[in-house]
Order: structure tokens, then sequence, then C-alpha cells
């Protein structure tokens, strides 16, 4: 159930009702992203991928899904949207989230030891009404 929230007059950004509004809309964003990201583990187990890890983090990021097939290393960038009112997912992967995504994976590679190939993946998630529909994007430059 998605919880609509109707703030009338003017309220500061740090009084208690604007800061209850910005954490159920931030439960919200966590929810839906992690919706997200359980279609794109079964969408990617499906097609034969193992899912090694999820949401990986360090101070540079997070990585969303760090999946193997064929002993390739594949890090999984997932982006779940309910309408294409703010334009399709992969339009929100910026100069910055590549960035710190790459910065991320590094920091992986390092402290796993990890030296067989690797590369990027995107999976889109569109829901249209009551359907789903996934773009998946492989072998995405961070250049």
């Amino acid at each position: 159930m998605v919880e609509a929230f109707i703030v009338s007059g003017a309220i500061g950004t740090d009084t208690p009702t604007a800061l209850r509004v910005k954490d159920k809309l931030n439960m919200n964003k966590q929810l839906i992203g992690k919706v997200g990201e359980l279609i794109a583990s079964k969408y990617l187990t499906e097609k034969g991928y193992t899912i090694v890890c999820k949401n990986w983090t360090c101070q540079w990021g997070e990585i969303d899904l760090i999946a193997e097939k064929e002993n390739i290393l594949t890090f999984v960038e997932v982006k779940y949207r309910t309408n294409l009112a703010n334009g399709h997912p992969s339009q929100a992967i910026t100069y910055y989230k590549k960035k710190s995504l790459q910065r991320s994976i590094n920091m992986f590679l390092a402290k796993n030891y990890i030296t067989k190939p690797w590369r990027v993946d995107v999976l889109c998630v569109n829901k249209l009404g009551k359907s789903l529909r996934v773009d998946y994007y492989e072998y995405v430059s961070l250049h």
C-alpha cells in the first residue's frame, strides 16, 4: 500500500511533520528499490547467473548486485520505476553515479583479490500498469 501525504501551509524542513513526511518518502523509495532488486535477482537467476552479493557497500557507494556467469563477474546497477514521468530508468545513471560505481567496483575487486574478467550491466525495470518490462544492458561503459 502506498500512502499519500498532503502537506498544507508553510512547514519548515526541520519541523516534526516535515521530517515524518521525509522519512516515509525515503522508506517508500527504499522499498521500491528493494522490489526492483528482487525482480532483477530473479531475472538474472533465470538467465543462468549466480548471485554472488547484494547491496555491497563501501565508502564510495553501493553496488546493487554482483552476479557471475561463465566465470565472468558482472556488476549490475538496478533501476526501477513505477512510472515513466521522470524518464526511462536508465536516464537516472548520471556521470556521478558512474564515477561512484567505478570506485566501488575497484574497491570490491581489490578487497577480494579478484583478477577474473568482469563487466558492468544495467538492468532497468518499468512497472507498466500491472505488468513489468525488463530492459537489460550488457557491457555498459562507465566513461
